[in-house]
């Protein structure tokens, strides 16, 4: 769960920046890996020995939904992964925007409600009681984080990425490490005008201070982590024509 500002602004990054510092009491740089925020459900993994034993999404943040017989059905996440580990690894399941176009098409002619966009796509898949249903949407899954593990924490958090693709999950590979305020702000333009290019929806950047020292000390206020901000892209608009208004009387 993200600390979600709006827009990003340099300003805002430099306020988050100084408080990070303040926190941490250092004066030096401090470096950020940026990870581009995908729009769709947190799922939880948890391995047993390499082998997938449970998924389940992110629910209230204590008690989540079982959907392990769905995400078996996802080609992108391994029923065993290269190492006998024992992990708990923390993605987002999504939807391609080609994929959800042929989802609606099939909807539409069973005469069913479409789908708004591909995170309700995902989420009402990733639901269903028929596994069949879910392996016919072609879903996919990015794992970003380890929760747990059996063996050595990566010491950063770019290195933690490098870890989870070298257990055999998918992983994002747009992600990128700054050494300063302008290097995140570098990150957030160029995806800003490139992501559309992906064929999945991109609502923003997440971005985390790297070292995992910093982070244990920075630690959380609520749900939200002080060491990690989320700066949404700025919304779409478009221009409309209103062709009638109706009036009723209540």
């Amino acid at each position: 769960q993200w600390s979600f500002n709006d827009v990003f602004s340099e300003e805002e990054f430099k306020d988050f920046d100084a408080r990070v510092k303040r926190m941490l009491k250092i004066s030096e740089p401090v470096e950020y890996t940026c990870e581009l925020k995908i729009d769709g459900l947190k799922i939880i993994l948890e391995y047993e020995k390499g082998t997938l034993k449970t998924a389940a999404t992110r629910g209230d943040g204590v008690v989540g939904e079982d959907v392990t017989h769905n995400v078996r059905t996802i080609e992108s996440v391994p029923l065993a992964l290269e190492r006998p580990v024992d992990v708990i690894v923390e993605g987002e399941v999504w939807m391609s925007e080609k994929a959800l176009k042929e989802v609606n098409e099939q909807r539409k002619k069973d005469d069913e409600p479409e789908f708004a966009n591909p995170r309700n796509a995902a989420a009402g898949s990733i639901r269903q009681l028929d596994p069949t249903i879910a392996a016919s949407r072609k879903l996919d899954m990015f794992a970003y984080d380890v929760a747990q593990t059996s063996e050595a924490l990566p010491e950063t958090q770019h290195e933690e990425l490098i870890y989870l693709r070298e257990l055999g999950l998918k992983v994002n590979q747009h992600f990128t490490l700054a050494h300063s305020v302008e290097e995140v702000m570098k990150y957030w333009h160029h995806w800003e005008h490139r992501k559309k290019a992906q064929g999945y929806w991109v609502d923003g950047i997440v971005v985390k201070v790297n070292r995992r020292d910093f982070q244990e000390q920075l630690g959380y206020t609520g749900k939200a982590p002080r060491f990690a901000v989320a700066f949404k892209f700025p919304a779409e608009q478009v221009t409309t024509t209103v062709e009638d208004i109706v009036l009723q009387i209540g």
